[in-house]
């Protein structure tokens, strides 16, 4: 314990020396200056991917006071920059917080001590070429001693809080404004009123509060802008702002972000582009990325199935439909995952992040708080004090995941109108999708597929149940469909109903809908495109939408069972019913070898199919399919095709089937639904 002691009382000795030797630091390489380069969305994009935070350490802070070393950091030297450029991070986020280094008011002047140090350390990463964030940071929790930029402030305490950022505001943008384009300001950080459900039955978030973060973005713009109006580049930089908590589902849905006007920016911006970001963080699911004890509900140390991928996806996507095809490029300012002993889990949670934010024009900047070791909070990629890689491994993902060409870009297609929808399905309440009499076309359809879009306050997500119904000829099928991910199918969602019997020519068909989602939507849950209709061997065989709406049945009586019927001499006396509910195939091998352009393909087998379909393609939505093998017995299967080539990613899936009789007897495959698909890469 001695040696412990005095060890402790050297080290803070040598920081104190740290800390005066570089108290006067300023570098030669990179003088600030007039010259600015107009990068438009895509150049400062490719100029930032990827980043690092300089974590606890501007915005540590002990009794409301900042310090860099508050957070048992070491002090800042240009060393840190230098080991990050050496790695390949193009950009560093520095995280600062004011708290008790801002004066009273009126004039709330910030400390000028504490203003030259954050410039001393935005020159040191300035001087390794790096594109630099800086921000507002623990000023704006509630959890933070000295927290003052509080949205869920009283409405008497807002008209000072907005004087006093304005005014912080102002003499950061004016300590900066002849710095060039490397430099980039952020509002907030994870501004919200720390609470995440209320006991009154008010709405999350609250709009009012809400209400206070736009007020805000909307001050620092119009306050940064204005003081580059005639001197300097504050008139063009580009300018990062969050919505609630950076949180993506809260920032793109309908729960209250708005984008903060840009009236005073500099007119030789060209009209079409933009010179604002959006900031959100990524720490899903948070069991994995952030939760460091196993007691804890959600906790897990393994990541990477098929639907925590797409999750991470989906919710990316969100962001590259709401903001970046608009113009405005994402920062996701903060991601990764703590280390459990996990590591490559971890990899793989880094590589499939950067990959995605990379084909979706996100900037991801991972989180570095300088903890090692195993457990909460332990985010450090590299270790400060002695200027080492503690994690060589995911840095490695980080940057492997920027070489080559980009994955394409997802497709987005646009929500429909309610004016468009064949149904509107509203929270709690059946609907009648579709009513008709069968014509020929319909014949032998034994699936309904339900294509919808989800309102944009409520995703197709973990927490939705949907229920399918249909009665056919007097004969009920339903079905309860949960969604897989937190965003799967934000447009074009789909569901299928498996009937009973199939559909004969003349029946009459009602065809429902209904949901019990986890949130009630503004006035629509989900808005119906269309629905087809399938035969056993998955073919679409006719779709319904809006413009070939049929004359709808009579309104439907209480549901009953089907009445017998007497059988034609040249008919089956009876249907065989077939088995509805094929479960899915799981793959549990997936094998390539490049040389043989062969992929090998296992799965888990399962009781009661009578064979498998499995499908290989080079896009993930299965369009221009390159294998498609329709009826294999067993449950492995090599595929040789001369389109396998060397360096491509492919996308394998597999659906079991049964087999049932018809009317006629004639005997038909059922298949079941297709599980997500997995990937390979030919090396």
């Amino acid at each position: 314990m001695k040696l412990k002691r005095v060890i402790a009382e050297i080290s803070a000795v040598v920081m104190a020396i740290s800390a005066m030797s570089f108290s006067t630091f300023s570098t030669n390489a990179e003088e600030p200056n007039d010259v600015f380069d107009d990068l438009n969305q895509k150049q400062i994009t490719e100029a930032m991917e990827p980043g690092w935070n300089l974590g606890n350490q501007l915005e540590a802070s002990k009794n409301g006071v900042p310090s860099e070393t508050a957070w048992s950091n070491p002090v800042i030297t240009p060393e840190i920059f230098k080991m990050v450029k050496n790695a390949g991070f193009k950009s560093v986020r520095i995280p600062v917080s004011y708290l008790s280094k801002i004066g009273p008011a009126p004039d709330y002047t910030i400390e000028t001590a504490w203003l030259d140090r954050i410039q001393e350390v935005v020159d040191m990463a300035l001087a390794e070429g790096l594109y630099t964030i800086i921000n507002m940071h623990g000023d704006g929790y509630n959890t933070v001693d000295g927290g003052w930029l509080l949205c869920n402030a009283p409405d008497s305490e807002q008209p000072a809080i907005k004087a006093k950022y304005e005014a912080c505001w102002r003499q950061i943008a004016e300590k900066f404004k002849t710095y060039d384009e490397h430099l980039i300001f952020e509002s907030m950080n994870e501004e919200f009123d720390g609470e995440y459900s209320y006991n009154n039955g008010e709405e999350y978030p609250n709009r009012a509060y809400y209400a206070n973060i736009n007020a805000y973005n909307q001050i620092f713009v119009d306050t940064v802008r204005k003081t580059g109006v005639e001197e300097g580049n504050n008139a063009k930089r580009w300018l990062l702002i969050p919505g609630w908590n950076t949180d993506i589902s809260y920032t793109t849905g309908d729960y209250g972000f708005e984008l903060p006007t840009d009236t005073n920016r500099d007119a030789s911006i060209p009209a079409e582009e933009q010179r604002i970001m959006i900031s959100v963080h990524y720490y899903n699911p948070y069991g994995f990325a952030g939760e460091g004890n196993p007691a804890k509900p959600g906790y897990t140390n393994v990541w990477g199935t098929d639907a925590e991928i797409q999750s991470m996806h989906d919710l990316l996507t969100r962001c590259y439909a709401s903001f970046v095809v608009k113009g405005y490029p994402v920062v996701i300012g903060e991601c990764g995952a703590i280390n459990k002993s996990n590591e490559s889990y971890r990899v793989k949670f880094m590589s499939e992040l950067c990959k995605a934010a990379r084909s979706r024009g996100m900037i991801p900047v991972v989180w570095d708080n300088n903890g090692h070791g195993v457990g909460a909070d332990k985010f450090g990629l590299f270790k400060r004090e002695t200027f080492e890689v503690a994690q060589p491994n995911i840095i490695a993902a980080i940057m492997d995941a920027y070489k080559g060409e980009a994955e394409p870009a997802p497709e987005i297609i646009p929500p429909i109108t309610k004016d468009e929808a064949l149904a509107e399905i509203k929270y709690n309440k059946k609907a009648l999708v579709v009513s008709g009499y069968a014509d020929e076309e319909l014949n032998d359809a034994i699936q309904v597929r339900y294509v919808f879009d989800s309102a944009s306050k409520v995703a197709f997500n973990v927490y939705t149940k949907i229920q399918l119904s249909a009665t056919v000829a007097e004969t009920n099928s339903s079905n309860t469909v949960e969604g897989q991910s937190d965003l799967t199918g934000v447009t074009e969602c789909e569901a299928v109903l498996n009937l009973k019997n199939p559909i004969k020519t003349g029946d009459v068909y009602y065809i429902y809908m209904f949901t019990a989602s986890w949130s009630e939507a503004v006035d629509y849950v989900f808005l119906v495109r269309r629905v087809e209709f399938l035969d056993a061997n998955g073919n679409i065989i006719k779709t319904i939408d809006k413009s070939n709406k049929p004359t709808p049945a009579p309104a439907p009586t209480e549901p009953t069972q089907a009445k017998p019927t007497t059988a034609s001499p040249t008919q089956p006396t009876s249907r065989q019913k077939p088995i509805t509910n094929v479960k899915k195939a799981t793959i549990k091998k997936l094998n390539v070898n490049s040389k043989k352009k062969k992929i090998t393909v296992t799965w888990k087998k399962l009781k009661g199919a009578k064979g498998y379909q499995v499908q290989v393609c080079a896009n993930k939505k299965f369009k221009k399919l390159i294998v498609n093998k329709k009826s294999i017995k067993k449950n492995k299967i090599t595929i040789k095709h001369k389109k396998i080539k060397k360096g491509k990613t492919y996308y394998v899936r597999v659906r079991a089937f049964t087999t049932y009789k018809n009317a006629k007897g004639v005997t038909k495959k059922l298949y079941s639904d297709w599980k997500n698909s997995s990937k390979v890469k030919v090396k």
